[in-house]
């Protein structure tokens, strides 16, 4: 769009001058044709004034002596002045002794002096005369004003030409004007809509001059050049960016993402050309040892010669790509048999059987490698990878350094929990598992007093993982330790954060294995996070099943009375579902016991389950334990157990598990600060604070 268009600058500008030449000019000549008007007038006064002397003085003698036709022939020589209209000579009586008429059908000279009447289209002139002192009579003349408005209608004609001429001369100077001011601001418009439309930043504007537009101009330029130069950058970033999003950074292979997709079309071309395609997972023998003994520079050197090594042997048709770590995997498209990826895999075994020399070290390792086939194996990229990848830990378990193939034999479940274990161990590495916190609470003043820490697992293609599937796993393959410090810390870091927005203490629960709580370095490696993360020791309460007892009561006690010297509080979880011994119990510094979910549940329906639960609280505070009932979901639940004497609950009534904790002590203050009420009686209070307690229900998303 032109800045000419009808409603751009240079028509407002245009606009402006014309109306404001054009106001100035009016007001102008109106001041001029006022002022004209006005002397005009004054200018008339005064000449009746001075022909009423002079007829007046002459007249005296014909008044005095009674000589009407002389006193006539002085006012008939007022025919002379074109605008009198009338002339009236008055007696000294005041009866009308002469007159001098016009055209008396206009006006006529009233009979008696004093009945003079003057409209605005007429000016009069009144004058006493006087001879030696004595009155000798009145003269009245009268003059109308067609002279003067023909005068001043001129003037308006003349004003309102110049008025036009001004107009047009300002249109044309401000024509002029706004071409000199506005073509550079034009050419400047026009190149800010090419850069709009076309994202043109080579665009220029040509200033010339010193004066503001032309420093508009030159910073312009300069702008643009910026604006170049961020697109230049730009696009080298975004280029680089989706580099890295696609491709493994250290060997520069495809990463999984890419993978994933190459993989896909792969099976699209497979599926329209009716052949076959295959996936080879690929994981390094000895990788680890390699970085555990010569650090993880040496194991990075290694892994790029590793890829050229299995690049070497790959077809360009084909896509080699790293997963991650130690893994790698090769998409086959277009294979002519069954047998050409195990050909395959058999080739890349011998180009990593010579040894490899990094940084002076001589290094050897092996592979494992799992075949999946399309279509036999899988129709679906996801479950390719999934049975490439089972049989690829098939391999490993048959001796490593081999090719296997995947086959329906290797079970369902072995599949899965290969596949799980796997994946699980590469979450540790990513930071996949997260920490959900949910609340316990006091039934006495229904405060929190802990949040129990829950490990979740959100896997980016399975979803969400239930602990009770995943924990078995970590226990089997040992990687329970592992994940459980890893909770540990994160636990008693999120535990500090709240001391700082909660009036009252509030403690962190931690579930430990049994595998890991029977390590004899377990309490040196509680104490030693509990020194890192700077958490008083009192604020951390473990909690262990009742099967840890059955690796040695000597030495779990050993391990508990040591952590009851820290400071540490212990509790036995789900009572009721394992050794189920009651001897133990006095013998060991738990300070807590809790309620398994199952008999929670029942209570409602089963009066053996009170009478139960009734006793088991009676057992614990007589032993110095608190009873907290877990899994309570119902406000009849919660009554129940206030009622049996239970300490503390927890439960998805009064809090699912989340990983924001915040939320549940920022709505306790709140609470708090409204519950408080001058006056209430104490049973009050505490009805007020469990009612609003349940309220809480909500307060963040479970994730289950």
């Amino acid at each position: 769009m032109s800045i000419r268009d009808g409603s751009s600058f240079a028509h407002k500008m245009t606009w402006i001058a014309l109306v404001t030449s054009g106001i100035a000019s009016a007001l102008l000549m109106a001041s001029f044709l006022a002022y004209d008007l006005v002397s005009a007038r004054k200018q008339m006064q005064s000449h009746l004034a001075t022909l009423a002397q002079v007829v007046g003085e002459n007249s005296t003698a014909a008044l005095v002596f009674d000589d009407k036709p002389a006193a006539r022939e002085m006012l008939e020589a007022l025919r002379t002045e074109s605008p009198i209209v009338t002339a009236c000579l008055y007696a000294p009586a005041g009866n009308l002794f002469a007159e001098y008429l016009r055209q008396p059908a206009v006006r006529q000279c009233p009979k008696s002096a004093g009945e003079w009447s003057t409209s605005g289209a007429f000016a009069a002139a009144t004058r006493r005369l006087d001879r030696r002192g004595d009155f000798a009579g009145t003269i009245y003349i009268e003059s109308d004003l067609r002279d003067l408005r023909k005068k001043w209608i001129r003037l308006c004609c003349i004003a309102c030409g110049l008025l036009f001429a001004v107009l047009i001369l300002s249109a044309l100077l401000g024509w002029i004007l706004q071409r000199r001011i506005l073509q550079p601001i034009d050419e400047l418009a026009r190149a800010m809509q090419a850069v709009t439309a076309h994202h043109d930043f080579s665009a220029r504007v040509s200033p010339a001059g010193k004066d503001e537009i032309a420093l508009l101009g030159r910073g312009f330029n300069s702008m643009l050049r910026e604006l170049e130069k961020h697109a230049q950058d730009k696009e080298v970033f975004e280029a680089r960016l989706e580099y890295q999003a696609l491709n493994d950074e250290l060997t520069g292979l495809p990463n999984r993402r890419l993978m994933a997709d190459r993989l896909n079309h792969a099976l699209a071309v497979a599926t329209r050309n009716l052949n076959g395609a295959a996936l080879l997972y690929i994981d390094l023998d000895g990788f680890k040892l390699v970085n555990d003994s010569l650090g993880h520079a040496v194991g990075d050197l290694l892994l790029t010669e590793v890829a050229k090594r299995l690049q070497s042997r790959v077809r360009e048709s084909d896509t080699l790509a790293r997963l991650g770590g130690d893994e790698f995997a090769i998409i086959m498209g277009g294979i002519s048999s069954k047998q050409q990826p195990g050909r395959l895999g058999g080739e890349l075994l011998d180009a990593l059987a010579a040894p490899f020399s990094i940084e002076g070290h001589e290094i050897r390792i092996g592979a494992s490698i799992g075949v999946s086939l399309f279509p036999e194996h899988g129709t679906s990229s996801v479950l390719l990878l999934q049975n490439a990848d089972s049989a690829m830990y098939a391999a490993k378990r048959a001796g490593k350094n081999q090719v296997t193939y995947f086959s329906d034999n290797l079970g369902t479940s072995v599949r899965e929990r290969l596949n799980l274990e796997h994946e699980l161990r590469l979450a540790l590495e990513r930071g996949e598992i997260t920490v959900h916190y949910q609340p316990e609470f006091d039934l006495g003043t229904m405060n929190i007093v802990r949040f129990e820490a829950l490990a979740r697992w959100n896997h980016p293609t399975l979803g969400q993982i239930p602990p009770m599937k995943f924990i078995p796993i970590a226990e089997e393959a040992g990687l329970i330790v592992e994940l459980g410090a890893y909770i540990m810390d994160r636990a008693c870091r999120e535990a500090l954060r709240w001391q700082d927005d909660s009036s009252d203490p509030i403690q962190v629960a931690v579930n430990v294995s049994s595998i890991q709580f029977v390590r004899d370095a377990f309490v040196d490696e509680v104490a030693e996070t509990l020194r890192i993360t700077g958490l008083s020791p009192t604020l951390l309460q473990i909690e262990l099943t009742e099967s840890v007892l059955v690796n040695g009561m000597e030495n779990v006690a050993k391990a508990m009375h040591r952590l009851s010297k820290l400071g540490v509080s212990m509790a036995v979880d789900d009572f009721g579902t394992g050794y189920s011994s009651l001897s133990y119990l006095p013998n060991l510094p738990f300070r807590s016991l809790k309620i398994d979910r199952s008999f929670i549940n029942e209570l409602e329906h089963r009066p053996d389950l009170k009478n139960m639960i009734h006793s088991l609280v009676m057992l614990a505070h007589n032993l110095g334990m608190k009873v907290i009932a877990e899994g309570v979901e119902t406000r009849e639940q919660l009554d129940l157990i206030a009622k049996l004497g239970g300490n503390e609950v927890q439960g998805f009534l009064l809090g699912k598990p989340t990983p924001e904790p915040m939320a549940f002590i920022e709505k306790q203050r709140e609470v708090r600060e409204t519950e408080v009420v001058p006056g209430k009686s104490d049973s009050i209070q505490r009805k007020s604070t469990q009612n609003a307690a349940t309220t809480r229900v909500g307060v963040a998303e479970p994730v289950v």
